[in-house]
């Protein structure tokens, strides 16, 4: 990024010095401001093609008022990074009388694509196609339409979320789902205890409110059916279906960093959720994710991540697998209710190009589980695996991980592809 902005200096001063007025840019965290107004007083984004100028000004609104003297290259870097659809070339200030202008000059990122999918493990393959707009209507809304098939079932997708563009708006949420999924509960050593199959219908509306750049609220309802299917290999199946509405309210907060090399975040989230069962008992549920990310020095980082989820029902159709608990060591149809889990390593960058930015990640988790198959059990161990950060698609990252349990002794694969991670 930094040679982008060098590369740009001699044109721009040019053009300073042709319009009477000096320009400054932000290749140095230390600079030095004539006298006078040093208040940023206006933002330009120069590049814009698809995306509304007003929804790139909108995060970088928080710079208005700040000293010029003072700016931080990187802070403004992770700005524009962490909207996910646009990449920054170079970052100047202008003086004028009025005050200093922050003018960035960005590239958007690649949003509309096609996603297909292959992802086997534990004696399935799952074979998928969707597509995604991360950016539609060049408003950063994200919008997915697509399905899986493969050998524990298909389903059919569809999600389209609404990003607040401007200071007090609200943002909002759809999504639909419908499937047939054959379901297996697992403990840790791959045993099965529960096979039996389900369709299932999900459809959940919700809103979400940024109280300033790094909190929000959030509300939801939702409405789900589960319904059995006849099977003749079922084990242990439950005995009935059920057909939930639920109230999901949340808070979280989330900042972003830049070091030059990985655009590193501090999230923390924790949400609530009551689930109306019309056709047995309803319960309640909490979930919780934590995310810490620290350089240390540029291109290698502090990763630690957390998380857990509580559920008052007893009831084997609710208990779910542990991606929740931020590992990895256990089997993805491992089967519990409740988890709490940590994973703490480091990530160091290998090489950047115009594609994206390659790195590896080394941590160790530990996770503590309860459900009706397993009881209350603890189990650690390490994982390992590479990520790719994509610069010029707006699809932030790719992963490939091996996990080590060493409480059964087995291995874990996992190919993931996220909005982050």
């Amino acid at each position: 990024m930094l040679g982008n902005i060098i590369r740009r200096k001699n044109i721009f001063f040019a053009v300073a010095v042709f319009l009477g007025c000096r320009v400054i840019l932000l290749n140095a965290q230390e600079q030095t401001l004539s006298p006078g107004n040093t208040s940023i007083t206006s933002i330009e984004v120069i590049g814009l093609k698809r995306t509304k100028p007003h929804i790139a000004r909108y995060p970088l609104e928080q710079f208005l008022g700040r000293d010029g003297t003072t700016l931080d290259l990187n802070e403004v870097q992770a700005v524009v990074r962490a909207t996910g659809i646009l990449e920054p070339t170079a970052v100047e200030l202008i003086e004028t009388e009025e005050g200093l202008i922050l003018r960035l000059t960005v590239e958007e990122k690649w949003s509309i694509f096609p996603i297909p999918m292959v992802i086997t493990g534990t004696g399935r393959t799952h074979f998928g196609f969707f597509f995604m707009d991360a950016n539609a209507f060049g408003q950063q809304d994200q919008m997915v339409l697509g399905s899986m098939f493969g050998t524990s079932g298909w389903a059919g997708i569809a999600m389209y979320n609404h990003t607040p563009n401007r200071r007090g708006m609200t943002g909002w949420n759809g999504f639909f789902m419908y499937g047939r999924q054959e379901r297996e509960n697992m403990d840790k050593d791959e045993v099965i205890h529960h096979s039996y199959t389900t369709d299932q219908l999900r459809i959940s509306a919700g809103l979400y409110y940024p109280f300033t750049d790094l909190v929000s609220i959030s509300a939801g309802v939702f409405f789900t059916n589960i319904s059995l299917k006849e099977n003749n290999e079922a084990i242990n199946p439950p005995e009935k279906g059920a057909m939930l509405l639920g109230f999901s309210p949340g808070f979280s907060f989330r900042r972003s960093s830049w070091d030059g090399y990985l655009l590193s975040q501090e999230s923390f989230s924790i949400n609530y959720t009551y689930s109306h069962n019309f056709s047995g008992s309803s319960f309640h549920q909490t979930d919780f994710r934590c995310i810490y990310e620290y350089s240390l020095i540029p291109g290698f980082r502090l990763a630690i991540r957390s998380g857990a989820v509580w559920k008052s029902s007893t009831d084997i159709l609710f208990e779910e697998g542990p991606q929740k608990a931020q590992v990895d060591i256990l089997p993805g149809d491992f089967s519990a209710r409740h988890y709490a889990g940590i994973s703490a390593g480091f990530e160091k960058h290998l090489l950047s190009n115009r594609i994206g930015t390659l790195s590896v990640l080394s941590l160790w988790q530990c996770v503590i589980s309860h459900g009706s198959i397993s009881g209350m059990e603890f189990d650690h161990g390490p994982s390992g695996g590479i990520r790719f950060y994509l610069s010029r698609l707006a699809l932030p990252a790719l992963g490939l991980n091996i996990a080590y349990n060493v409480n059964s002794g087995l291995y874990q694969g996992s190919f993931a592809i996220g909005m982050g991670f």
